[in-house]
């Protein structure tokens, strides 16, 4: 390894698929820390994997790095990046309170995180700014993602958002059931949420394919 460090082939590609599997897109040396290049590691898998697997790597790759860049953004003020909280006790999820600024100034300094202007006397859809859509940057990725057969259901965006947390979805293969990370369960296809059971049956039953999302938070944060 570049680190110094000795790994062989198959405990390589079983770290990378750890990592990619973990939401993450950075590869830190197991051993001492060190953070990998990108383009070494995909040397390295190129060698011992097919062009089909190294396809579905930079995908996955991909997805996770837009996925965690759509998430967070800079503080205008002291540029620390921040992240939303979605049961933040306040109508517009927009809303962002720096906290580093905020000791700092001894006063809240709050902004959106759409248009990362000061927030002003802003609702449940606008932060108050002249021209600013309060629209997620994650909407465009919902809206323009190509669609796929899952099962014998054909048309479906190959991205959802989980409206819990907000995070977003890539489905590479398998059923139509989801669980995302922060435990919220629900059909890839038809967007019904997992209760005491699958409410579209079983994992390869056919059921009608929900419109691409509009909005991120499909309701209130509990």
């Amino acid at each position: 390894m570049p680190c110094g460090c000795v790994i062989g082939p198959d405990a390589m590609k079983d770290y990378c698929d750890t990592i990619i599997a973990d939401g993450k897109f950075a590869f830190p040396c197991p051993n001492c820390g060190i953070v990998w290049r990108l383009q070494w590691v995909r040397h390295v898998l190129s060698a011992i994997q097919t062009e089909d697997e190294m396809k579905a790597f930079s995908s996955k790759l991909n997805d996770n790095f837009i996925a965690r860049e759509l998430k967070i953004q800079p503080c205008p003020h002291c540029k620390n990046f921040l992240e939303r909280h979605p049961t933040a006790p306040f109508l517009n999820q927009n809303w962002v309170q720096c906290p580093k600024c905020t000791a700092e100034q001894g006063r809240p300094i709050e902004f959106c995180w759409v248009c990362l202007r000061p927030w002003m006397e802003g609702n449940k859809l606008t932060c108050g700014n002249a021209n600013c859509t309060g629209k997620d940057p994650r909407l465009k990725h919902l809206q323009t993602c190509p669609t796929k057969q899952i099962g014998d259901v054909d048309g479906v965006p190959t991205v959802r958002c989980c409206v819990k947390c907000g995070t977003l979805i890539h489905h590479e293969d398998q059923c139509k059931h989801m669980a995302c990370k922060c435990g919220y369960a629900f059909c890839f296809i038809c967007l019904k949420p997992k209760t005491y059971e699958w409410q579209c049956g079983e994992a390869y039953d056919l059921c009608e394919v929900a419109p691409r999302q509009q909005v991120i938070f499909e309701k209130e944060p509990p």
